[in-house]
């Protein structure tokens, strides 16, 4: 993992936080955050695994390795949400929406209750799931072609889906959007950047610092800039599903990559070790969220009520203090462990 890629990606978690303790702001941070999470993911995944070749054994044993990354994490979050509906709130569970959510099919379906469940964010486990399991066709395939080629897939992906979601209301945007073939696209433009990136390193592997702050300023004010023109104006609105995140958020995972090594004033502050640390246990941040939501509304926010102080209302200020240690304890006795474990099992296998 690049280290300010790592801290951005903690930033973003965060920002997604924020906005489902309904800090209405952040929304287009939050949502460009989402993108950056799939494009960062397969851009990453083709820095390690291009998949030139490809055979049944690599397959397997990729999709394999990867699926057990999700599915702990993704289980012990459900227990919990679980155990929490049945001790603190006597809510009915729909059991066929959680099995499906168990399984990680659940973003497949149209139906609200069912994508998004009882942990509203594990869609996107769901869909990142799926990328992991066409990803390696997709890097065998598209390593092969041109950069303008790629490009073209992208275009032609984006349309597609644009022509699809344009004439929706917004919960059936939703459902299309969190259907993991709407991904597909990031994939695609995620291996577009990282032709990009090759590019990029081998015409200029040496960038002074003084150039490297600049291109950093220049991909963080893309993003505002396009955040600026959402909030102001309607003409772009209904691509916010589509492609007007992969631009801005594309270019700040290729800044921050081409410059690894050689960062400029940006990237040293995302070098910095509480970030480091954030973007370490943003996975947990990320898929723990309700967790922490549910235990500030049914146990932390009713013992405060009885000592006199009112914060049932505040669930912005108070989920994540409440979350980062939940979602640190994890990663530290959980997910590493766990992790470990099935790295080990992979590799006597």
């Amino acid at each position: 993992m690049i280290k300010t890629i790592n801290s951005w990606r903690g930033l973003m978690a965060v920002a997604v936080v924020l906005f489902h303790c309904g800090v209405g702001w952040i929304y287009n941070v939050a949502v460009s955050g989402v993108t950056f999470f799939f494009i960062s993911s397969t851009f990453l995944l083709a820095m390690r695994h291009p998949f030139e070749r490809l055979t049944l054994q690599e397959y397997r044993r990729f999709t394999f390795s990867h699926a057990l990354r999700i599915y702990p994490l993704h289980w012990l979050g459900l227990a919990l949400l679980i155990a929490i509906a049945l001790l603190f709130t006597g809510e009915k569970i729909d059991w066929g929406a959680t099995a499906l959510s168990a399984m990680l099919l659940h973003s497949w379906s149209p139906v609200h209750d069912v994508h998004y469940g009882l942990n509203p964010v594990a869609w996107y486990l769901c869909a990142l799931l799926f990328c992991y399991l066409i990803y390696p066709f997709m890097a065998h395939w598209l390593g092969r072609w041109r950069l303008r080629h790629k490009i073209a897939l992208a275009i032609v992906l984006a349309i597609t889906l644009g022509s699809i979601l344009l004439p929706l209301d917004i919960p059936r945007r939703e459902a299309v959007f969190v259907n993991p073939l709407s991904h597909v696209l990031d994939i695609t433009v995620g291996l577009g950047f990282l032709h990009i990136y090759h590019i990029l390193k081998n015409r200029f592997p040496r960038v002074s610092y003084h150039m490297a702050t600049l291109i950093e300023a220049i991909a963080l004010l893309l993003l505002a800039a396009v955040i600026t023109i959402n909030m102001s104006t309607t003409w772009i609105r209904p691509w916010e599903d589509v492609i007007i995140w992969l631009l801005p958020q594309g270019a700040i995972l290729l800044a921050l990559a081409w410059l690894g090594g050689q960062e400029g004033a940006i990237g040293r502050m995302l070098m910095c070790r509480p970030l480091q640390w954030l973007g370490s246990i943003s996975f947990e941040v990320y898929v723990l969220q309700f967790v922490a939501f549910r235990l500030f509304g049914y146990v932390v926010s009713p013992i405060a009520g009885h000592l006199g102080w009112q914060i049932y209302d505040q669930v912005a200020w108070f989920a994540l203090p409440l979350l980062l240690p939940i979602a640190w304890l994890v990663n530290r006795y959980f997910t590493r462990p766990v992790n470990k474990y099935i790295q080990r099992k992979i590799s006597t296998n």
